[in-house]
């Protein structure tokens, strides 16, 4: 093992050295704690044994700060050195501390050789333990990525074949995700929070699956009678999504009925205003009517992208949520980039 010791007595400290490499250890040296954990965080130590007192640093506060500086470092067993047997100082030692293990001055050979052989057959299972732990933590996040592929998959093939019927594209619904992440993400979203929005947002028209193709298809302007049905399509989506435990469909509900809410009032179909209206379904409102304005219809040629943003400068604050509309407007340049990667 690779074995770390840290004692001021220069007689005690030869005396363990010799022992340990008599016993096929490879030893690293140091007088006082300060060097010892410098020497631990700069190398791999399976085992301390130090002294409880030394100058600079005591043997306790040095396991202190191994065991608070040294989590992302392999385990380390450590023994506490010492001429002070009370029991307790060595309930101290082992319960506050963090020591695993004492030896009381003058050692005697054959008990610090037993002792280490505990500590040699401790590190190893821990070691092993934390590995195996490792691998279990990436298998896990291994299912994690390929469940949220799967779910991304299902999603965007489902609703390319319900936005078809809408003249719209796979690239479409793809594009409203990757663009209400992108804005989630700038806004300081967490990771699972912007994973979550890119795979809910492109639900946000699933309710148009009610609305008959004679209205959805419709090149004139609507009736008032059409236009209701129309609109109906955020409830229809709210019921498709609703009544799930899961954060990512529930996300998904939000934006599929709350999507065509007005920041000052005068959406649907709750009439909802300002805050009111939850943030994913702002987020989904904007990035809509940009990839709306600013993509090829069959019906129509894309606007310029200055003139989309001068149309929608106009609705900041009414339609739009000015927060989130100042964020938009800092990442149209992202959002180019991500229009010419998913056409």
């Amino acid at each position: 093992m690779n074995i770390l010791i840290a004692e001021d007595d220069a007689i005690t400290l030869r005396r363990l050295q010799h022992f340990l490499e008599k016993w096929n250890h490879h030893v690293i040296t140091a007088v006082n704690g300060a060097e010892a954990l410098e020497k631990f965080l700069a190398q791999d130590v399976e085992l301390v044994i130090t002294d409880w007192m030394m100058p600079e640093m005591d043997g306790m506060e040095l396991v202190r700060r191994i065991r608070r500086g040294g989590r992302d470092k392999p385990y380390v067993y450590t023994i506490l050195l010492t001429s002070r047997g009370e029991k307790e100082d060595v309930v101290k030692g082992l319960s506050e501390v963090g020591v695993d293990d004492y030896v009381v001055k003058p050692f005697e050979p054959d008990e610090l050789r037993a002792r280490l052989s505990v500590g040699e057959r401790t590190v190893r299972l821990e070691r092993t333990l934390r590995e195996y732990g490792k691998g279990l933590e990436n298998i896990v996040r291994m299912q994690t990525r390929l469940i949220r592929k799967t779910q991304e998959e299902t999603i965007i093939r489902l609703l390319t074949a319900l936005e078809s019927r809408d003249e719209e594209t796979g690239g479409h619904v793809r594009r409203i995700g990757l663009f209400s992440a992108h804005l989630a993400r700038k806004a300081g979203w967490t990771q699972e929070e912007v994973e979550d929005i890119r795979l809910a947002a492109p639900m946000h028209d699933i309710g148009k699956i009610g609305v008959p193709d004679a209205i959805l298809q419709k090149e004139g302007p609507l009736t008032t009678d059409e236009f209701e049905i129309i609109k109906s399509h955020t409830t229809t989506g709210g019921q498709i999504l609703g009544d799930s435990e899961f954060p990512m469909l529930q996300m998904a509900h939000e934006i599929a009925l709350y999507h065509h809410e007005r920041w000052i009032g005068g959406g649907y179909p709750e009439n909802l205003k300002g805050e009111d209206i939850p943030v994913a379904a702002r987020i989904v409102a904007l990035v809509d009517v940009y990839d709306a304005l600013s993509q090829d219809r069959v019906y129509r040629k894309a606007c310029p992208v200055d003139k989309v943003l001068e149309n929608m400068r106009q609705s900041r604050g009414s339609h739009f949520d000015p927060q989130y509309f100042d964020l938009f407007l800092d990442s149209i340049p992202d959002f180019q980039r991500i229009a010419a990667e998913n056409p």
